[in-house]
This record gives C-alpha cells, structure tokens and sequence, in this order.
C-alpha cells in the first residue's frame, strides 16, 4: 500500500491505523497516487483531515474528519478516524479496538480515572471517543480496576527486571532477546559474570528506594546450568532484601529446562512466582514452532514445581499459532483448566518483523480474524469458569485480528510486575542483554529509557559503558 500525505500529518498515525486493516503489508510513502494498487492520499485540510482511497488510480471513497484542537494529539486522532472511516466499509472489519493502536489500553483508563472520570464514564470515552466496541471496553475498565492496588502500592519503589537472553532452541514467532545455546551456550560463564557485576550496580543503585518487585526475564532463566544459575540467584539475593519484596518471579518457561535442582535453588533464594509456558497442548504444533519439549513434559514439569512448594505458578498460552484453530485453542483450555491453575495469560499470536514466522509467513496458516475472535471468547469463559479474573492487559503490533493479550489470575495472585511495567507508574531498573531500564520521573511522570545491548557478546564486553549509562541516575 501506498501513501501520499499532505500537510501537518504524521505518517506513523497513518500506517498503524492502516495496518489495523492490512497486516503484514508493505507500506511506502508516494509523491502522487500511482497507476496500479491501493494507494491512500492523506491531506489537512483547515479544521479536517482528508482521507481518499485509490485503486488502480481511481478514487472509490473518502472520508473527513474534524480536528477538535490545535495540537498534535487531535490531528492524530483525526487522521486515524478518517482512515479508519474509510477503510472500515471498504474492507467490511470493524476493528474491536476502533482506534487504539498501543499496547497500553489499560493506562488510558487510569489516565481517565486521574482526570475524574467514574469507571461508567471512562467505559463511555473509550467507546465513544476511541469507537472500542462495548466488550473490549468493558474489558479494560475492569483490568484498570483491579490494578489499582498494585498502583498505588509502596511509595518510593522500583521494579528490578534482569535479563537472561538464552533459551534452548529459538520459538519460530519469538523475537525478543533469545540466542540459542548450541551456539551462544559458550558464552554463558562470561554472560552470567557481566550480569552479577550490573546486578549488583542495581542494588546500589536502588538502595534509597524499596524493590518491591524483581522479574527474572529472558530468554529462559532457567536455560542456564546449575552453577550459573545459582551465582544469579545469589548476586540477586546479596543485592537486594528479598524478604522486603512484594514479589519475586523467574520466568522458567520452557518446561525442558525445569528439574528439581533448579526448583530447589529458587526455593532456597526467595523466588515466589514462576511461569511455566507450554503455549499450547498440541505436541505436532510444538514440534512445527520449535518449542522443544513435549505436552508431557509441561504436565510433568507443573507437577513438579508444585509438589515443590510453588503455589504461585504462571501458564503462558498462545493462540493462534500456525495451524490451530478453535477447536485446538478449547482443547487447550480445557487441559489448563483441569489444573486449578493461579494464574494463566493468554495471547493472541503476533507475527513480529523478527521472527523467523514472519519470513515463512505465506506458507502459515493462520488463524482467521473471526476464529481468533471466537478463540477469545472461549478462553475468556473458561478462564472466569476457572475462577480467574483479568487484570493485565496488553497488545502487540501484528497481532492477528489487532486483538489483545489478557492475563487472568485468582484472587491475590495477579502478577505484580506485569501490571508496573504496562501501567509506567513506576521506575524500572534493568539488567542484562536487551533490558530497558526506565525511569519515571516523580514529579512530571516523564519517562526516560536507557537501552542496553541486545548481543550478548556486546553485552560481556561493554557492560562497563551500560552500568556507566547508569551512574549517578535514579527515577
């Protein structure tokens, strides 16, 4: 798809709408409409932003819509409005989101909340202002409200993430910090000295504040052998009160990495809340995105971490993923279910530019928009049946459908961190290849990021000039 743009308006406003509509499509900006193809011609005109649609060179419809204010945010949401106004009839989708396309629907309920606004009236500007549709509405107010005790919990503290970029194999949709062991397992003695060594810059680094929640990230933390492992656990523990900590998590979740020593060794450090994530109950799809491990192996591992003490357990699931569709997703469920499970968080496959399912992307069947719709649905009903409520609540880019991510726990098992790290109330110090530390400011709320290096050959070898970035800031 094409773009021509005239005036004030920003192209980035243009295409994340567009893409609401045409994922995984090319897009380029154009001097003028071109001869062939659709092509959008975007244009401010006075108090309104012009959208046409062009196919072939021909105009087939268009669509106005008014700047209410002269400020950027209006002309952005004026410009989304009227590609949204265009596209909506011309593709037949009527995107649930309407015109969100962040990952943080949840943080402009709150937002609404600090303005004044009762829980009825922010449903209401969400569906009125921003055309969410009623459910996904609703949805979003009831997780702004269940956040918000772990808002506004303890004054003056941060969140500590640390990032172990390692996993067994690399998932097909995965695109985050992850390096395979058969070729960066090498590496992992160094890796794990470099990040003790910023560990600990991060304790000192926190010692005026409280941290009242540590995140374990990656990668698979747990991916790392015994002795490394415990070297982390313990450089956290030497750095941190972890007796004062309102929750400590490790993600372990590729259930082929889990054994008794490493539940054990989180026992004996403190770690209260883990992830195991099998992502779906399919061992042919497992096998087809390179998870690695079997459905038995996920059921053996969740026995495994309970019988060891972990009540506190987190389910990644995914649904979507190449080849299932809603029958697989309730078969799925319902295996979960069957569990009693703490918590649970459901995703909505995203094909990320990174991954290696984008590259393969005509050759995977993926779910519809109106089977992903249906997905949801039936894992929000076996969710509430399990007696799990949302609380946490994000979306991605690419995602099928434009749908959401929802995390689901029993009472007094939300994921604390998960909800900090959406909602930016409160700083963030990071550790490791690929973390982001960010901090808020106390007074105006800014937020300023500082980004370490993803490789973590980069990592080990300029881990100094990453703690430097560091020095002498706090949130």
């Amino acid at each position: 798809m094409r773009f021509v743009i005239k005036g004030d308006v920003v192209h980035n406003d243009i295409q994340t709408m567009a893409q609401v509509f045409f994922q995984n499509t090319g897009f380029q900006l154009a001097e003028e409409v071109p001869g062939d193809g659709m092509c959008l011609v975007v244009e401010q005109r006075g108090q309104k932003v012009w959208v046409g649609l062009y196919i072939d060179g021909g105009m087939t419809d268009f669509f106005a819509a008014k700047i209410e204010q002269r400020d950027e945010k209006s002309v952005a949401r004026a410009a989304k409005l009227a590609v949204f106004g265009v596209l909506a009839p011309f593709t037949g989708y009527r995107p649930p989101w309407g015109l969100l396309t962040g990952i943080r629907p949840a943080k402009i309920v709150t937002g609404l909340r600090d303005r004044g606004f009762s829980w009825q009236e922010a449903q209401r500007e969400l569906q009125t202002y921003y055309l969410v549709e009623h459910g996904r509405a609703r949805l979003c107010v009831d997780v702004a409200a269940a956040q918000q005790d772990i808002i506004c919990g303890a004054e003056k503290a941060v969140s500590i993430y640390i990032s172990v970029p390692f996993c067994p194999t690399v998932c097909k949709y995965c695109s985050f910090s992850s390096y395979p062991l058969d070729k960066f397992g090498k590496y992992m003695d160094d890796y794990v000295a470099a990040l003790i060594k910023e560990v600990e810059f991060l304790g000192k680094m926190a010692s005026q504040y409280k941290a009242e929640n540590i995140y374990i990230g990656g990668g698979t933390p747990t991916a790392l052998d015994d002795r490394n492992f415990e070297r982390l656990l313990a450089a956290v523990a030497e750095g941190f009160d972890i007796g004062g900590v309102a929750e400590y998590s490790v993600e372990a979740g590729r259930p082929d990495t889990i054994t008794a020593q490493k539940l054990a060794l989180m026992q004996k450090y403190g770690v209260g809340r883990i992830s195991i994530n099998p992502q779906t109950l399919n061992d042919t799809t497992l096998a087809h995105i390179g998870r690695g491990h079997s459905v038995a192996q996920f059921f053996a591992a969740y026995e495994m971490a309970r019988t060891a003490g972990f009540d506190h357990i987190n389910i990644d699931l995914i649904l979507g993923l190449d080849g299932e569709g809603p029958d697989d997703a309730s078969r799925t469920l319902e295996g979960i279910a069957a569990l009693g499970p703490k918590a649970v968080t459901i995703h909505t496959l995203a094909v990320k530019r990174a991954s290696r399912l984008r590259q393969e992307l005509e050759d995977a069947h993926l779910a519809q928009i109106a089977q992903m719709e249906q997905m949801l649905t039936h894992a929000a009903k076996y969710m509430v049946a399990a007696g799990l409520a949302p609380y946490y609540l994000y979306r991605q880019k690419n995602s099928l459908g434009n749908f959401e991510n929802v995390g689901y726990a029993a009472d007094g098992y939300a994921g604390r961190y998960n909800v900090q790290i959406m909602e930016e109330r409160q700083s963030v110090y990071a550790a490791g290849a690929g973390a982001v530390t960010k901090l808020v400011g106390e007074r105006d709320s800014r937020i300023e990021r500082i980004f370490n290096f993803r490789n973590p050959v980069d990592y080990i070898r300029q881990v100094d000039e990453m703690i430097e970035r560091k020095n002498g800031r706090d949130g």
